[in-house]
Formats: structure tokens, sequence, C-alpha cells
């Protein structure tokens, strides 16, 4: 483990610039977290297994969120979604501040993001998409929204209380946009990709106290 500080610079850009350093020195195969077609691609399982559980159950999904941050994952499911369920509407969930997928896919180029205020959900402080990612989820035609901290909060306290799930807040992200009611789902079976518990207990029950609704 070899540990950054990124101070007023974005995290992401730091870590891999310092990642880049070490493959070219050491002579190491530097393999990307989310940009790179083959990472996509595994990510894709994502899609394929909840497309087959709800085959077994012969169910359909109409609307998807999923979390994003660099966006290999959704590209991933996207894509999967895209050729096996092409009616399935796919939407981005981003923290405010850091939506470089959803304004990128607005543009219809990429777009970096200046560095946003700090939001409880790290893992998807990505300023800007990859451009593999970018691509797969273009293709499938998906749209971003943007949820705050205290949606998400109220996001983990939900699923905690009724579901009996423990989720970080960037795995909340997609819940908490469901939940924030910014897109009408009456009417629709909605999947919800929820990932990550990567959370300690002293944030984790913070989150449960700011997070009452």
């Amino acid at each position: 483990v070899v540990l950054t500080d990124h101070g007023e610079r974005a995290r992401e850009e730091v870590a891999a610039a310092a990642a880049r350093e070490i493959a070219e020195t050491e002579g190491l195969a530097l393999l990307h977290p989310f940009d790179d077609p083959e990472i996509v691609a595994g990510q894709a399982g994502v899609g394929l297994e909840a497309l087959e559980q709800l085959d077994a159950r012969d169910a359909s999904v109409d609307l998807l969120f999923c979390s994003v941050g660099g966006g290999g994952l959704i590209g991933g499911v996207s894509l999967a979604f895209h050729y096996l369920s092409p009616a399935t509407e796919i939407i981005a969930v981003e923290p405010e501040g850091f939506n470089g997928m959803g304004a990128s896919l607005a543009l219809g180029v990429i777009e970096t993001m200046p560095i946003g205020p700090k939001t409880i959900c790290d893992g998807l402080m990505a300023r800007r998409p990859g451009d593999a990612p970018f691509a797969a989820v273009r293709t499938a035609g998906v749209r971003g929204i943007t949820v705050d901290d205290q949606s998400v909060r109220g996001a983990m306290r939900i699923a905690f209380e009724r579901l009996k799930l423990v989720l970080e807040p960037s795995g909340a992200a997609s819940l908490a946009a469901l939940l924030g009611c910014k897109i009408d789902v009456s009417g629709k079976t909605v999947l919800v990709v929820a990932t990550g518990g990567n959370v300690s207990l002293t944030d984790f029950m913070t989150h449960m106290n700011d997070g009452r609704i």
C-alpha cells in the first residue's frame, strides 16, 4: 500500500499518477480500476447476473439506478442491459459536485469537472469518466442525475433498518436517487445496483444519526 497526499488536487488523479510512476519504475503492468475495456467487460458480469435472476423470475426491469465514480461498473452494466434488455432505462447517479459522467453525457464529449466540495461518497469523487466507460455508457443512452449527502445518509439508514443491508455512502447513492423521487417510478419495476459496504463502524453510526428522516 502506497499512501499519497493529494492536498487540494483530485485524489484519483494523484493516485493514478503515483501508480503510473511505480509501474514504470518497477516494470509492472498497470491495471486501471475503471478506464480499461477489459475491466468494463468484467463488470458487465453484474448486469448479466441481474438479468439471469430476472429471467428466472420471468421478470423485466423498466428503470435501473447505478452509482458512478469513474464509470467502470455502469459501463459494464449498461452494455449488458443495452444488448439484452434494451427497453430498460439506465440512470447514472453521482454526488453533487462530482457529476462528470452526467455532464459529459449532456455535452456528448468527456468533461472534466472542477474539484467540488467534499462529499461523503468518497468512492465517487472522480472528476471525469474514463474513456472506455464513457463510450459504453453513451452507446447505451444513459442519463445522469445527482444526489446530495443528506439523501445518501437517509438511504443508508433505510437500507439498514428495512433491508438489513450495511451500505457505504458511495453504494447508497443509487438508492438515494430512487428514494429522492427525482424520477417518476410509479408503475415501474426498478433495479438499484447498491455497491459496497466499505464503511467503518464509527462513520456508519455517524451517518445513521445524521440520516434521520
